[in-house]
């Protein structure tokens, strides 16, 4: 079973076929609508191969999401079963029988990860290393906090019990913030798409509804220069604005 470093997105040749493709329509049609010039697309279009690194950004943010929820119900269930006095140990075993429930697949990153912490503790390994592994390859602080607090709680004969609940609990909160930002931003993510979007329908409508209007363009060098820099803004306007409504907490 192959461990997961959290911290690096690698995409397959599927995956990177698939976003090239869809960067490449994307880039094409916005330029040839803007330049009239099928070689002039091409070559912006070209720009593609650089799309699928930084869609990994995006999905590698999107799996640890994931991987902090399903690590929250982890800690709930975690708690639970340290309460009714089981030990640390057995304790993830219940966990592991627990998280099958909600999450079926093997597949899954909790799963995954805590098959392996039930191996290691399995093969006698200290319960502990295998957190401290998982919280190095998660790159997540709340789970780097809570096998550091483990770790202590181990040494020193620390409540466990309590410091599972603890963390259930902020780590629940910071979750809550977390979509309720998202929900307060929902509205302002979909009006950022529509303006986003709206350039092009008015370039649109002005190319193949307004009688040759936008012809002065394409007979000289300053309106191809001038077309140029209309793009370079509105790709600007995009990161910018994407940038500004990605809020975390």
């Amino acid at each position: 079973m192959g461990l997961t470093d959290y911290n690096v997105y690698i995409m397959d040749k599927r995956e990177k076929l698939k976003y090239t493709v869809i960067a490449a329509f994307a880039l094409f049609l916005p330029a040839i609508l803007f330049f009239d010039n099928i070689v002039i697309a091409a070559l912006i279009a070209l720009g593609s191969i650089f799309y699928p690194k930084y869609k990994a950004g995006e999905l590698l943010i999107k799996r640890k999401a994931e991987l902090n929820l399903q690590f929250k119900d982890a800690l709930y269930s975690l708690s639970s079963s340290l309460g009714v006095g089981r030990s640390l140990e057995s304790s993830f075993k219940c966990v592991l029988s627990d998280l099958r429930m909600l999450y079926p697949a093997d597949d899954t990153h909790i799963i995954r990860e805590l098959m392996f912490i039930c191996r290691s503790i399995e093969l006698n390994e200290p319960v502990e290393n295998a957190l401290a592994d998982f919280a190095q390859r998660s790159g997540l602080e709340d789970v780097k906090n809570f096998a550091d607090v483990v770790m202590v709680c181990k040494r020193t004969g620390g409540n466990l019990v309590q410091v599972a609940k603890n963390s259930a609990a902020i780590i629940g909160d910071k979750i809550e913030i977390s979509q309720d930002i998202e929900l307060l931003l929902s509205r302002q993510k979909y009006e950022q798409k529509i303006l986003n979007i709206m350039p092009v329908v008015f370039v649109a409508l002005i190319r193949y509804g307004g009688s040759g209007y936008m012809d002065a363009l394409y007979s000289s060098t300053r309106g191809y220069l001038i077309i140029a820099v209309a793009l370079a803004i509105l790709a600007a306007s995009h990161f910018v604005s994407k940038k500004i409504l990605d809020i975390r907490v």
